[in-house]
């Protein structure tokens, strides 16, 4: 007896079987050999083959589509996230310009034209800067008039800002810095044995570090107003812009002040 593998059909010749595997399997002459010897595992091999054939495509379209996912986080997470402070909506009530300058090694590192001023210049954080001179703008409005607005503040409008715009990012040999400022670290530059972070105002070492009230430390004023930095400023001589709408007395601070973060050797 000839016994079909595929179906188990019995055939009492060689010659049947052969019929029956062409009529009704579509297997050719010589073909009952491979039947009876282990046709079935020989069929199903190009199937098994078929099945882990698509993994790769599998995988590698969930790959696509992970980084798809990451690349959109990555892109939406810093836009999302709130500026530091509120946007000024109302126009200037006091208007400040103290004069920072930071130190690295002795090279004098720039603060970037722009910084504080986002969402494509729609949004004005309090403390910002119109230009590269490292004159800060405190451009208050009347519900923020009055506050403390210190070093530390316009560190934090400074960081978001890198944030949202790498240009605003500080430089320092033209390699890329953290935003970062305390009295052991400028830039991710650290105090150790032999190199010190100093803060300096008009010139005497200060302790206040970030916590430096910047409304006391004007540095522009009308005798200024032709002298680097102050020329290139934005928003013309400074004023505690109340006196002129009668609201508060005389600025009290003077002007001329300059504050210094320094990172040198001990």
């Amino acid at each position: 007896m000839a016994k079909c593998d595929e179906c188990g059909r019995e055939f009492a010749a060689e010659a049947g079987l052969a019929q029956h595997l062409k009529d009704k399997h579509g297997l050719g002459p010589g073909a009952s050999a491979k039947a009876v010897a282990g046709g079935p595992k020989e069929r199903r091999k190009p199937k098994s083959l078929r099945r882990r054939n698509r993994h790769p495509v599998a995988i590698g379209i969930a790959a696509v589509a992970v980084a798809l996912v990451l690349g959109l986080y990555l892109t939406a997470a810093p836009s999302a996230a709130q500026p530091p402070f509120p946007c000024s909506t109302e126009g200037a009530y006091d208007h400040i310009h103290p004069y920072l300058q930071i130190w690295v090694g002795g090279s004098n590192v720039t603060i970037p034209a722009g910084v504080g001023l986002l969402q494509e210049g729609t949004c004005t954080e309090p403390v910002h800067m119109h230009d590269a001179s490292g004159i800060l703008h405190l451009e208050l409005s009347r519900s923020q008039a009055g506050q403390s607005w210190t070093l530390a503040d316009f560190f934090s409008i400074w960081k978001y800002s890198c944030s949202q715009n790498p240009s605003l990012c500080p430089t320092v040999n033209g390699a890329p810095r953290p935003v970062v400022f305390n009295q052991t670290d400028i830039f991710g530059f650290r105090a150790d044995s032999t190199h010190s972070v100093t803060l300096l105002v008009d010139g005497t070492p200060s302790s206040q570090w970030g916590a430096l009230d910047l409304l006391q430390l004007d540095y522009c004023s009308a005798a200024l107003a032709s002298a680097f930095p102050c020329s290139q400023t934005a928003g013309g001589n400074p004023a505690w812009e109340c006196v002129a709408a009668g609201q508060c007395g005389t600025y009290p601070y003077g002007t001329g002040h300059k504050i210094v973060i320094e990172y040198a050797q001990a």
